[in-house]
């Protein structure tokens, strides 16, 4: 049986030994243990392969054999380095050379051949672990900078492995990646893979830029794929990683979260009433007799420079006309996030509107990392002071603008602080995707709040309704957190339910599917050309997100759902109507179902929801509007199933008697010959002997052939997909129009869509469509992705309220 054997620099849990000489695992806390840890946990079939971070000078041979038991239990496979491997593979070439140079920081990175030298000798070690482990038919999945060299070196090992790799952080510009001295090795160790993901298109770009400047050798297509020297092709293409939109959801509502949730508020003096105000209020007071000519002798320093009674009567006058707000931060404290320019730009924001003074606090997590790294240290120290000194300046006696805490919280803290939170700085100097932005959404599910999102991350590609700043501009980003601090709670509502819309689709799990899809994908000949890639569908997205009007056409069976040996099985999911409902009951889009099927089961199974049908291939149909609107209609000048059926049903009833499991399907217009269920060998040579005899039996008769999935089917000539849409696209005043379909029948739907217009073959075959896509979950998630950006913010809203209510308490999550 084949596995997904995921690789990555660390395994997604940590050992503890107790007291009694046993080993336990802890989950690690993390963005890539979070995001696939639970699609490897819940995959009985799946590996996780990387370093143990245990010494293995500090065990005994039967020890390391306990251990790595220990983690065989949990299917990790761990990797034991020496101090000398650590320090020259990961604290060496991976985080002082790769990690500097793909965030933009080309200056803090060192090149020292011996991290190189040690970079290539641990990716080998990792190569020995796997290769034992790798039988036929089985994916890798290689994650991160660390492991760069790795596809290569398992490719030679295994030439027709499927293997996948996918970046975590923003890979860099041509001009900056030239300038490692081993870039081409680096490249050459990539194009292993079948596959090579980052987050975004740019950095997709970037990539083949390099590729195209260190390796001019090489060409690449229009469907983005890499030719090799060896007949092999490598896929590029961008993958947003997201979360567990539900896990932060759910978490933020529990009662520890919420606990947390109320302190802050307490503190931040949301919720304290009179005390607090008059406290500020107090001083205030104190500030204006300090400055009056007839204050007493001993409160009088009018002729003194004092800028702190202006501050003190500004933070008093603005009470009542200023809600207490409370801004939040989580971040590791590392060069590449902006703390010092945030900071600064918070203390301007006090300067420049200083009647925030008193009414707004910022709550600061900064987890230091790499205290042992001189450049670390130096930020650290950068940041504790200007913490300082904005407190030192700001503060009043009942007031500290920045609560500074520097240690790990586990999740619940974490989503009480985002819960709290008014607004959410997140504005890293760069970053790969930034799951920050997106963890603070989910945590104000259906609420207001409003993020102010650096443009140098993954993530505001996709939350276009944050305030989007550049994090190098000081006064743009003070001027952004001012506004975030102002918005009305109505704006700031709908603004993140449409972005919270977006997350639920682009999720964790999702991301995974998608990645691993694609992987199957470009592995399987014959499904390369015309790939829906990811600036492909960004584009659609935004079409869509831009039209008035639009139309949907969409098969169903094997695009909507999989193609099953019994099509009575193929009934509709309840996710699948849900989808449908939310999608056709948008104010602007017209959802067709276009089928085969017969009209009676279209009935049964979608007559109560918001979608026009068209069926048996397009001899009735049932339209959304007009005069017609709710009625199902024959199609004119079709010949009479009553005479001719009873003609051609007993030939396909002579191949049911010799293919065993084999059956005829009777619709009102058409017949069919299903052998899904039959041996395929035999099948195989007794669809062509049928077809044969019914192409004599249907010659002059308005009848033809169609060869399907697993069917062969008679009709009228005089009705197709194609014929039944016509009126639909043409002449309509559709600025969006899309057709998804997997078979022949939908070809002829492809053919009479209007130039600009999408249509997208699911699976395999020659096509007329613009894009190619794997199956009908793909199909499900692209349609999901559509919808999410132009549903209204009250039906939104609603579906926020029911997807909440459905949620059971977050369980304890300690990291």
């Amino acid at each position: 049986m084949s596995r997904l054997i995921i690789v990555s620099n660390r395994l997604p849990v940590s050992l503890d030994t107790t007291p009694d000489g046993s080993h336990t695992l802890r989950q690690n806390v993390g963005g890539l243990a979070t995001a696939i840890g639970p699609y490897h946990k819940s995959h009985r079939d799946c590996l996780w392969v990387g370093w143990s971070g245990v010494d293995p000078e500090q065990y005994s041979e039967q020890e390391l054999a306990d251990i790595k038991q220990a983690y065989g239990q949990r299917r990790c496979v761990p990797i034991f380095l020496s101090q000398d491997e650590i320090k020259g593979y990961y604290a060496g070439f991976s985080n002082d050379t790769l990690w500097p140079l793909f965030h933009d920081f080309s200056h803090e990175a060192t090149f020292d051949p011996g991290d190189w030298q040690m970079y290539q000798q641990v990716n080998e070690r990792f190569a020995q672990v796997i290769a034992p482990l790798v039988s036929k038919g089985d994916t890798i999945w290689i994650q991160d900078y660390h492991l760069m060299l790795l596809p290569q070196l398992l490719r030679s090992r295994f030439p027709t492995a499927s293997i996948g790799w996918f970046l975590h952080v923003p890979f860099p510009s041509v001009e900056i990646f030239r300038s490692l001295p081993w870039g081409r090795e680096i490249l050459q160790g990539l194009l292993g893979a079948d596959l090579i993901g980052f987050h975004t298109v740019d950095f997709v770009v970037s990539f083949l830029a390099s590729i195209h400047r260190l390796l001019p050798e090489l060409s690449v297509d229009t469907d983005g794929m890499i030719g090799l020297p060896d007949g092999r092709q490598t896929a590029v293409d961008a993958f947003p990683i997201g979360i567990d939109y539900n896990l932060y959801a759910r978490t933020a509502r529990s009662s520890l979260a919420q606990a947390m949730r109320r302190g802050i508020e307490a503190a931040a003096g949301k919720n304290r009433g009179h005390r607090y105000r008059s406290s500020v209020a107090a001083e205030g007071d104190a500030a204006a007799e300090a400055s009056s000519s007839e204050g007493s002798w001993w409160s009088h320093h009018s002729l003194e420079d004092l800028p702190e009674l202006t501050l003190a009567q500004s933070a008093a006058s603005s009470i009542g006309q200023k809600a207490n707000k409370v801004i939040v931060s989580v971040d590791r404290l590392d060069y590449t996030k902006g703390l010092p320019e945030r900071l600064e730009a918070f203390g301007r924001m006090l300067e420049k509107y200083p009647e925030w003074t008193g009414h707004v606090t910022y709550y600061l997590l900064a987890t230091p990392s790499r205290e042992d790294v001189e450049s670390y240290r130096k930020l650290k120290a950068q940041v504790d002071e200007l913490v300082g000194q904005i407190n030192g300046r700001y503060s009043l006696l009942a007031w500290t603008p920045i609560h500074y805490i520097t240690r790990s919280l586990s999740i619940k803290p974490v989503c009480g602080m985002y819960a709290a939170g008014d607004v959410a700085l997140v504005t890293p100097l760069r970053d790969g995707m930034n799951l920050v932005a997106k963890e603070y959404l989910a945590c104000h599910d259906g609420r207001e709040g409003a993020l102010v999102l650096s443009d140098m991350c993954g993530a505001a590609d996709e939350l276009t309704d944050a305030f989007i700043v550049n994090p190098y501009d000081i006064n743009m980003v003070c001027e952004a957190l001012h506004d975030a601090l102002e918005i009305a709670p109505d704006e700031a509502r709908a603004r993140n339910i449409r972005m919270q819309a977006r997350l639920k689709v682009r999720t964790a799990s999702n991301w995974c599917k998608s990645f691993l899809n694609t992987l199957r994908q470009v592995t399987t000949p014959g499904m390369v050309d015309k790939r829906m890639r990811m600036d492909l569908r960004n584009e659609m997205v935004a079409s869509w997100q831009d039209a008035k009007r639009r139309l949907v056409l969409c098969d169903y069976d094997g695009t909507l759902t999989p193609l099953v040996r019994n099509p009575e099985r193929a009934k509709p999911t309840k996710a699948i109507r849900q989808m449908l409902r939310q999608i056709g009951s948008q104010p602007g889009v017209d959802l067709v179902l276009v089928s085969g099927r017969n009209h009676a089961t279209m009935e049964q199974w979608f007559a109560d929801l918001p979608v026009g049908l068209i069926a048996e291939h397009g001899a009735w149909s049932k339209p959304l509007s007009g005069p017609q609107a709710g009625t199902w209609q024959r199609a004119s000048g079709l010949p009479d199933p009553e005479v001719w059926q009873p003609r051609i049903r007993p030939i396909m009833e002579e191949a049911v008697q010799r293919l065993p499991n084999s059956f005829v399907e009777v619709k009102a217009d058409a017949l069919a010959w299903h052998y899904r269920m039959s041996d395929p060998k035999l099948a195989e040579a007794e669809r062509d002997r049928l077809a044969s005899r019914l192409q004599t039996a249907v010659a002059g008769k308005g009848l033809m052939v169609m060869r399907n999935a697993k069917v062969l089917e008679v009709c009228p000539v005089a009705t197709s997909k194609g014929q039944a849409v016509t009126p639909l696209v043409s002449g309509s005043d559709y600025d969006f129009m899309i057709a998804l379909g997997d078979d022949a029948t939908d070809e002829t739907m492809f053919a009479v869509m209007p130039e600009g217009a999408w249509s997208v073959k699911v699976g395999l075959g020659q096509t007329k469509a613009r894009a190619r896509i794997l199956d009908p979950a793909a199909v499900q998630l692209l349609l999901r992705d559509l919808a999410a950006g132009t549903t209204p913010v009250s039906h939104l809203a609603q579906q926020t309220e029911e997807h909440t209510d459905s949620q059971q308490p977050a369980q304890a999550q300690q990291g």
